[in-house]
């Protein structure tokens, strides 16, 4: 039987608004006695597809302390509980993801698909999927604006990108750890890519926030993530990528190089096409340039050692599954985005 509004909200409080202790013990105990609540909640929110219970769980998920690294508020605290430290939080969020996972919408293929012939059908369909024929770069490319509202455009877009870029070498790091250390090895140019080679202007959240200063506006480095929608889509990129099974993690890190690349390949050619120099938006030409691969070849290296992990059909599904489910995220949350956009360009 469905709940109210009243009686989901009382549910997601008595999980995510108790006092969180920092004793491990207390917080097994607290994570026993809200367990059987988590799941009721989730169930409501991921098997019923109640748009309260799912706004609540999604909030109350990336709220958790475990989550801090994503919210974008700064604590004054040296508390990060992210790998280990918060095995309530920890409870919780697995919980969650757990009936998340067993509601998934599962895909197949049209044929068994195994290695690279899997790798190549799950790149094309990445890019069916992906928000790069969304019609906001039409729009930043098409429409008729003045200087000033060309600027507001510009900025909107690039502090989206803040916001979420900052996480990205986060998520990359993250899947990189619990591989075999000659799979991290291939991998690490990613994360040494995202961060400059350990030169502050060349690392990628920092070169958003210089082509902002370049638009005359400034950076807020802890500005907080504010739709459901992109903390939804947050959540399952740090669900996947720090999934104990390594084909799910793969998946996770597959959805955010292509995105980074896809996405940031689209605004770069719209822009382009509005006459904006690349200069104005150096983080789109380094995440976005070459066809059909990025220039560095990131996004082909994934996708090819993606592949190598596809030993069976189930493998295939798995992560066609797991890919057009975050790509429903991600179109979700980028439509909250072009109404922002659009809003602070034409003043609406």
């Amino acid at each position: 039987m469905s709940k109210s509004v009243a009686e989901l909200e009382k549910l997601s409080e008595k999980i995510f608004g108790r006092t969180h202790s920092e004793d491990p013990r207390e917080q097994i105990r607290a994570l026993a006695e809200v367990a059987p609540l988590v799941e009721e909640l989730a169930t409501c929110a991921f098997h019923d597809r109640d748009k309260t219970a799912w706004r609540l769980v999604t909030e109350g998920v990336f709220n958790l302390p475990i989550f801090k690294v994503t919210s974008g508020i700064k604590s004054a605290s040296r508390r990060r509980p992210f790998i280990r430290g918060d095995i309530l939080a920890a409870g919780i969020r697995d919980i969650v993801w757990d009936v998340e996972e067993k509601n998934l919408p599962r895909l197949t293929p049209p044929a068994p698909l195994t290695g690279e012939k899997a790798g190549e059908f799950l790149e094309a369909e990445f890019r069916r999927r992906n928000v790069q024929n969304h019609p906001m770069f039409e729009y930043l490319a098409t429409a008729v604006l003045t200087p000033e509202q060309e600027r507001a455009a510009a900025l909107a877009y690039l502090h989206s990108v803040m916001v979420r870029i900052r996480t990205v070498h986060r998520s990359i790091m993250l899947v990189c750890l619990p591989l075999d250390f000659h799979d991290a090895v291939k991998l690490g140019r990613l994360v040494i890519d995202e961060l400059g080679h350990g030169e502050l202007d060349k690392a990628h959240a920092q070169l958003t926030a210089l082509d902002i200063e370049k638009w005359g506006d400034k950076v807020d480095w802890h500005a907080p993530v504010e739709s459901t929608e992109m903390k939804a889509m947050l959540n399952w990129n740090l669900r996947t990528v720090t999934h104990p099974d390594s084909l799910w993690s793969y998946c996770g890190i597959f959805c955010v190089e292509w995105n980074s690349y896809l996405e940031l390949r689209a605004a770069l050619l719209a822009l382009r096409r509005r006459g904006i120099p690349d200069s104005k938006m150096e983080v789109l030409v380094q995440h976005g340039d070459g066809d059909p691969y990025d220039r560095d070849q990131h996004a082909l290296l994934v996708r090819q050692e993606l592949g190598k992990r596809i030993k069976t059909p189930e493998d295939c599904e798995l992560i066609y599954s797991g890919l057009a489910y975050h790509q429903s995220l991600y179109h979700g949350f980028f439509e909250v985005e072009y109404a922002k956009l659009r809003a602070k360009v034409e003043g609406r």
